[in-house]
């Protein structure tokens, strides 16, 4: 009778994680699709706000409202319409103190009937989206203390980017403290930090995965003293502190990793420009339905990409990257632990905390995944004087699994081939006024013979950035 009990307890228990994880599929989408625009919006609102002055104070803003339609095989079309609005100030004191702050308020609206399980209309924030405070150590000791130190040395503490390496490894907005010793040959830097909690787990399977607490610890140090070449090496640490509620007995969430890179950047020859970076990750993780004894971690990553600049009117970029990431064959969830890594085996899927472009419309993270992105852009217009300019572009994929037995974070590609699919992306950005710009991207991902249902997948995203 207590064989009897325990077994469906141990049924219903697998039913209701199962359920758990089926409704979960859809979040894992909207993070990727998600983590996409925000690292696109990112790069533009760093590249659009003003260099640092001796000001002590100054402020503005972005306004980005847009479009999103995507493909959902299961539900149909899917119609998202934003309001995106970023406030930010600064404030600087003789050269030494700076505080930076972005606040963001963001309405999303669905289109009737395309929620699919979330809110139809939905006002997230106001939020500190980034917010910090930093000392430049090295001209505090010359302005205060009439003091030439050897070294460049400044601090920052508060919420903000935190990247190494390529962003293979990390690459997100943590509430950290962060140094950096910089000097003519060399540079490293130090952080510690924690990631929002409010923001979700990477393992979507667990029971209250909206909330995450993990802390990372690392360094990297770069040698900038070669003509052209700039080496770098890194570690990060990763402590897994959510806890699952309600608690599950049978199954344990937890999941620890050690990141451990090198790579370089530079220019091979004039016009020719490359980055590459090898990661390998080490580490706890917890099996399906395994609450003691975790599993080893051995995984690997690869990316390296080359960038050429003819030398044209039209300014062409021509682009060629490779990216590859460790899969495990006995899993049957690539980002979870329950359905995951089978008990008893080693996890050799890479699990990172950063982010690689494999698609638009595809969207899926860098584990048991390969491709190869063939790619350009060029401006056909570009005012001489005053402002206005125009960039298109396009990049191709063809996207294969690393074990051919494994998943990749798609749940739709469940059929054992290495084949994921190909995909063709595209973008316009035009840049009509300094404090003005329009973007258009569209993806059609072509599903592989990993998939059951080869039916193209479409994305388009399109929004104004205005800047003020």
């Amino acid at each position: 009778m207590r064989i009897a009990v325990v077994t469906g307890v141990g049924v219903a228990v697998s039913v209701l994680l199962a359920g758990a994880a089926a409704a979960q599929v859809r979040p894992e989408e909207v993070f990727q699709r998600d983590q996409f625009l925000e690292q696109d919006i990112r790069l533009r609102l760093e590249r659009q706000m003003p260099a640092e002055q001796k000001a002590l104070a100054e402020w503005g803003g972005f306004y980005i409202p847009s479009y999103t339609f995507y493909d959902d095989i299961d539900e149909g079309h899917a119609h998202l319409t934003r309001q995106d609005l970023r406030l930010w100030t600064q404030m600087q004191l003789d050269g030494v103190h700076r505080i930076f702050a972005r606040m963001r308020l963001d309405y999303q609206d669905y289109a009737a009937g395309d929620a699919h399980g979330f809110n139809q209309h939905d006002l997230v924030g106001p939020n500190l989206e980034i917010g910090y405070y930093e000392l430049d150590l090295t001209a505090a000791a010359r302005k205060y203390w009439d003091a030439e130190w050897p070294v460049r040395l400044t601090g920052r503490g508060g919420r903000q980017y935190v990247e190494v390496g390529r962003g293979i490894a990390l690459g997100m907005i943590l509430d950290a403290g962060l140094f950096e010793v910089e000097t003519a040959d060399w540079t490293f830097m130090g952080f510690a930090g924690r990631k929002i909690e409010s923001e979700d787990n990477i393992d979507l399977s667990a029971p209250g995965y909206s909330r995450s607490r993990r802390t990372f610890y690392g360094g990297e140090f770069r040698w900038t003293g070669l003509d052209r070449h700039e080496p770098y090496t890194y570690f990060v640490l990763q402590r897994d502190w959510s806890e699952e509620k309600p608690r599950i007995a049978i199954q344990d969430w937890r999941y620890d990793s050690e990141y451990y890179g090198v790579g370089s950047r530079g220019s091979l020859v004039p016009r020719l420009r490359y980055e590459m970076e090898s990661v390998w990750q080490f580490g706890e993780s917890f099996a399906h339905l395994q609450v003691d004894d975790p599993e080893p971690i051995r995984a690997w990553a690869f990316d390296a990409q080359v960038d050429w600049y003819p030398d044209h009117p039209l300014k062409p970029v021509l682009t060629g990257e490779y990216a590859y990431a460790s899969g495990d064959g006995d899993r049957q969830r690539a980002t979870t632990a329950y359905l995951g890594n089978t008990a008893g085996t080693e996890d050799d899927a890479f699990q990172g905390f950063g982010y690689v472009n494999s698609g638009l419309a595809l969207g899926a993270r860098l584990t048991n995944l390969q491709f190869v992105r063939l790619g350009g852009q060029f401006t056909p217009y570009e005012r001489k004087t005053g402002a206005g300019r125009i960039d298109v572009g396009m990049d191709y994929y063809w996207l294969f699994k690393t074990d051919a037995d494994g998943p990749i974070s798609d749940f739709r590609a469940t059929d054992t081939s290495g084949d994921v699919g190909q995909e063709v992306d595209v973008f316009l950005e035009w840049r009509i006024f300094s404090d003005l710009s329009w973007t258009v991207r569209y993806g059609r991902f072509f599903p592989g013979q990993a998939y059951a249902d080869r039916q193209p997948r479409d994305f388009l995203y399109t929004g104004l950035n205005v800047s003020f």
